[in-house]
């Protein structure tokens, strides 16, 4: 019992002097008056010993604080006529993240732990705490650690005033109990790692600003006892921070250079060491790019540590960087003064020093090591690796080379000068835009190898801006079919229009328009000589409307002798839904393009020689297509419509059953017989209908090839050509190929329909599965939709991202 067995003993030896004489050696054990007497004032004594004690309510009490390198402990004392009392103690064992907190932190950690440990006792009293550390100041400092900013908001509830230590009485009991905390195993392994590893390089750093310039001074020291110092000089404003930033980052770099693997840095400069140590908080946006950097440069190092020392201990590192910082005139010819054109953290990875040996991550590393030297790596796997693959390799001139199967040798390339060597052969003077395989093997027929060569080769190779952009279009779908079926005869109709033909001979007529009904199949079709917006209204009215009934959903391309105002307000007027197909994919209005087939293939067998009269035969063409039978229906489009079939002239002519056995009495009830058979009819030609969309799907869907894209990606997507027209944004989409886009020719090439924009779109929404959002930054902020077949994916390199035409996806 650590607490109260010390100032037990401290009485012990006085009290109990009559027993020790009643017991000594050569004496008889004699019981006497004074040996009763020291029984009584022991037993007296131990009822009074220094217990806990009860405080009262509203008095003050003091807390003293004490921390060691492996724990904190804490006793709340409260006075009692002038006679400190304990009345709580506190230790904690600090984990192994913990023993590497600054004296400062380890200090606030006691107390904080101390304020969770006797919350109570926080709440309902006052208390002063006694430290010889200027705790108040440290936590109410605006720069300090995020973790002491905490510590600092959960102590502000407390009523906590501190006072220098002067009373040493608590003090050593919270000394003592911290001593004699037990630490844990992994802070005892912390330690004893800690107290064996011994840095064999050291570096001594400082930065050094006045009016004349900044600089700074380096001198490093090697395992071997030499010393390299250099002086470096900067060609820009730095401040005093920025200056011992900068010999930091310098320092690193040549150790690393000199191929440092454990290191010991000294620097005088307070912000610098205790912000790469985490105990201060970078605030300025420089300040936190020179941390980063600073850290980034630390963890290439197996093992280092960062210390703060007098600047009369860095006496030769201030010296050098003063030197530096001198003007010319004053500056020492004797030592040589580097200089560092930009900040570090402008050219985050600027080399000072030439390498002239490769690093160790670099993969000739170990295999120069081994011919050169001999020397094996520790690990016996990658040891018995290397070995076995130093069997192709050579030192010639100071390179190391590959030998071939082709009994060539190959010089190995790293770093920077692989990608040089992809740039060069692939797109330089004597490049053809090669593929990945290729372009690895022409590589190696000049003599040039690394590991990775036909993996970075075929990576460079997909990447190449303009291999991409005048590669062959995918022909294979990109997303699975989807049918538009209609729930009703004449309720959904699509128009397109067919031209320029040849200029007929029946007014001059140019065009034509089709409409086609998707779920009979019927096709209404009317030559035009010009394409106006009341030429097509009038033809919806006069073929659509007053024939067959207000449909619910017409379908048009995105022209605008579909989309105007006057077609949008008869649309409105008759509450009719218009949808908008895109333009560069028809596939949409999938079934009015099937028909226009048949239209122009039966009008070119039809008229031969004779073009211009296709407006006359139009009708003809018509009757033939609607008085055949459609596969997908099984069914005539004019049965479908009427619930008969039309009598055509082959069967007048030649005498058909029908025609023969022709009764006026039972005409009518036969018609009447068919009309009341007509729905069962269509419900079966919808049925064959779905499964023939079913048949050509699965046909389909087993060519696509699907193409996914995220949010941000960089996409190339195919242009089309529409005699420089520009096609305006529609009112509505429907359907996986429904998009919006403006038709804008490529800078400096010629359009064509296979021809793709050569800038490189980034996706930013899908609108639905098939769907893609587009916006070019090069034209503003027009939004462009696309499906699928007209996307591809563009992979480019993060430094060939200059370019002209940004699609972004909204």
């Amino acid at each position: 019992m650590p607490r109260v067995t010390q100032p037990v003993y401290s009485q012990v030896n006085r009290q109990m002097r009559p027993f020790f004489k009643a017991i000594k050696k050569g004496k008889g054990l004699e019981w006497s008056t004074e040996c009763e007497e020291a029984f009584q004032k022991l037993k007296e004594y131990l009822g009074r010993a220094p217990i806990l004690s009860k405080p009262v309510v509203g008095e003050t009490l003091y807390l003293y604080l004490s921390v060691t390198e492996v724990a904190t402990s804490s006793v709340l004392i409260r006075l009692e006529e002038g006679i400190q009392k304990p009345v709580y103690y506190t230790s904690k064992a600090l984990l192994a993240a913990e023993t590497r907190y600054s004296p400062a932190e380890k200090i606030a950690l006691a107390l904080i732990t101390s304020a969770r440990k006797l919350r109570p006792y926080f709440q309902a009293h006052t208390i002063e705490v006694y430290t010889d550390c200027p705790l108040k100041l440290i936590l109410q400092k605006p720069e300090v650690s995020g973790r002491l900013t905490k510590w600092a908001v959960e102590l502000s509830e407390y009523d906590i005033r501190y006072t220098p230590k002067t009373a040493i009485k608590g003090q050593a009991v919270s000394d003592f109990i911290a001593e004699f905390t037990e630490p844990d195993a992994e802070v005892r392994r912390a330690m004893e790692d800690e107290q064996t590893t011994k840095f064999q390089w050291k570096l001594h750093v400082d930065g050094s600003s006045n009016t004349h310039g900044s600089g700074a001074g380096i001198v490093i020291t090697t395992p071997e006892g030499d010393t390299v110092e250099c002086a470096m000089r900067f060609d820009f404003k730095a401040t005093n921070n920025q200056a011992e930033y900068e010999a930091l980052l310098a320092g690193l770099r040549v150790c690393i250079a000199l191929g440092a693997d454990e290191l010991e840095v000294y620097s005088d400069s307070q912000v610098v060491v205790h912000q790469v140590l985490n105990e201060y908080q970078a605030r300025e946006e420089h300040m936190i790019a020179y941390l980063d950097i600073a850290k980034r440069l630390l963890k290439k190092f197996k093992a280092y540590r960062i210390s703060q020392i007098p600047r009369e201990e860095n006496e030769k590192a201030d010296a050098l960087s003063k030197l530096a910082s001198a003007t010319t005139s004053i500056r020492s010819k004797a030592i040589p003064v580097a200089h560092l054109t930009k900040p570090s953290t402008a050219e985050p990875e600027e080399i000072i020093i030439a390498e002239i040996r490769p690093s160790p991550g670099d993969w000739t590393y170990q295999l120069r090591k081994y011919l050169e030297e001999n020397i094996l790596p520790e690990d016996a796997v990658e040891a018995k690796r290397i070995r076995y693959r130093s069997a192709r390799y050579t030192i010639l001139r100071g390179e190391l080379y590959r030998r071939g199967f082709s009994k060539v040798l190959q010089r190995c390339i790293s770093g920077e000068k692989t990608g040089e060597i992809l740039r060069s052969i692939h797109s330089g003077v004597c490049g053809n835009h090669t593929g990945g395989k290729s372009l690895a093997h022409k590589i190696l027929r000049q003599g040039f190898y690394w590991p990775t060569l036909f993996a970075e080769a075929q990576q460079f190779a997909e990447s190449c801006e303009t291999c991409q952009r005048v590669a062959n279009d995918i022909r294979r779908p990109p997303e699975l079919l989807r049918s538009l079926t209609s729930p009703w005869p004449f309720a959904m109709w699509g128009l397109d229009l067919i031209g320029p033909m040849p200029t007929g001979t029946k007014g001059g007529a140019k065009h034509a328009i089709v409409a086609v009904d998707y779920f009979t199949k019927w096709a209404e079709a009317e030559a035009l000589v010009h394409i106006t917006e009341a030429n097509t209204t009038s033809f919806v009215k006069k073929n659509i409307i007053y024939r067959f009934g207000i449909p619910s959903i017409i379908i048009t391309d995105n022209g605008t002798q579909f989309d105007n105002k006057k077609f949008r307000e008869m649309c409105e007027e008759f509450k009719i839904a218009n949808y908008y197909a895109s333009p560069a994919h028809p596939q949409t209005n999938g079934q009015t393009e099937a028909v226009n087939k048949v239209i122009k293939h039966t009008l070119k067998a039809k008229l031969e020689a004779k073009k211009g009269g296709w407006a006359d035969k139009l009708p003809e063409v018509l009757w033939a297509y609607r008085t055949t039978v459609r596969s997908s229906t099984g069914e005539t489009p004019f049965a479908l419509a009427f619930g008969t079939e039309a009598v055509i002239p082959a069967e007048t002519t030649f005498t058909s059953p029908r025609v023969q056995l022709y009764s006026p009495e039972h005409n009518i009830d036969m018609l009447q017989q068919n009309l009341d058979e007509l729905e069962e009819i269509r419900d079966a030609a919808q049925v064959r209908n779905s499964a023939y969309q079913q048949r050509a799907a699965r046909y389909y869907n087993s060519h696509v090839r699907e193409r996914r894209f995220q949010l941000g990606d960089l996409v190339l997507r195919s242009i089309t050509e529409y005699q420089g027209q520009i096609i305006r944004i529609p009112r509505r989409q429907m359907g996986r190929t429904i998009y919006h886009q403006e038709n804008r020719r490529a800078r400096g090439l010629h359009d064509s329909p296979t021809r793709r924009w050569p800038g490189t779109p980034t996706m930013q929404r899908t609108i639905s599965e098939d769907l893609l959002s587009l916006k070019e930054s090069g034209y503003g902020s027009t939004v462009y939709l696309f499906c699928f077949s007209s996307v591809f994916s563009f992979c480019v390199e993060i430094s060939d991202l200059f370019i002209n035409f940004i699609f972004m996806i909204i």
